[in-house]
């Protein structure tokens, strides 16, 4: 069967589609280059969706893993009919050791996105790998669409995980709890997480515009006697960083014991 699309996802889910629409948007591909499978046949945003799996296997130059890790072990019996030129894949705790093994393709691109590609603001960890420079120029290119990526060891994917692949819940935790104190100094909710999203969205902007260490930042918002080093002596003294380290670790860790 000859090669038509340049890039296959198997899984249609909603990070497949978000790094499909972020290429399609970023002009990087067309429509009618990418093909993705799913039991519901169909399109999305103009792609075709196919329900067969060996129709992306061997009609697409590149082929993105979007599944979860048991569903790859699976359908591993079904890889033997690979024609692609390089795998992607976006599994998590899946080495490229393993995918090399069950697919039978060398060129094993392994990356660590997270949650927030959905809107373009993605930050995506790319494994160092010996593949040809115009594969690493493709994959950096796909990801760079859906927000920012960097290449980094694929020994370093489990603390990946702690830090970009799972921070977002972070995040949002945090948000909330602000959100909801100020609801408890009077605010309403919607006032209140609109002062704490701009206030998040300054403050980021701040620590990436700046050459200002990030204590200093911290120092320079907290005057003596005022009211910002109250807050911040309180989190000290309840561990609020120790906490999130803490729960950074576990989060590793937990890492650690799926990639086994």
């Amino acid at each position: 069967m000859q090669q038509k699309y340049q890039l296959g996802f198997i899984g249609a889910g909603n990070m497949a589609k978000a790094i499909a629409k972020g290429i399609i948007k970023g002009g990087l591909l067309g429509t009618d280059q990418i093909l993705m499978t799913d039991l519901t046949k169909g399109n999305f945003e103009g792609i075709e969706i196919t329900d067969d799996n060996s129709e992306v296997f061997q009609r697409c130059e590149y082929i993105v893993f979007a599944i979860k890790p048991q569903v790859f072990d699976a359908i591993s019996s079904t890889f033997s009919n690979i024609q692609a030129q390089a795998v992607i894949s976006i599994m998590a705790g899946i080495s490229v050791q393993k995918i090399k093994s069950a697919t039978g393709i060398d060129n094993v691109v392994r990356v660590m996105p997270n949650f927030p590609c959905m809107i373009g603001k993605g930050m995506a960890a790319i494994a160092i790998n010996e593949c040809p420079q115009t594969i690493n120029d493709f994959v950096l290119a796909v990801f760079n669409s859906v927000g920012k990526a960097i290449f980094l060891p694929e020994t370093l994917f489990d603390a990946v995980t702690s830090i970009s692949g799972s921070g977002p819940a972070y995040v949002y935790y945090f948000i909330q709890a602000m959100a909801n104190a100020g609801v408890e100094g009077g605010l309403s909710f919607q006032d209140s997480l609109q002062l704490t999203l701009q206030t998040f969205e300054g403050a980021v902007k701040m620590v990436e515009q700046s050459d200002i260490p990030i204590d200093t930042m911290i120092d320079n918002v907290c005057s003596k006697g005022g009211t910002t080093i109250e807050a911040i002596k309180t989190f000290e003294s309840q561990g609020v960083d120790r906490a999130i380290k803490d729960g950074i670790r576990a989060c590793k860790n937990r890492s650690e014991e799926l990639s086994k």
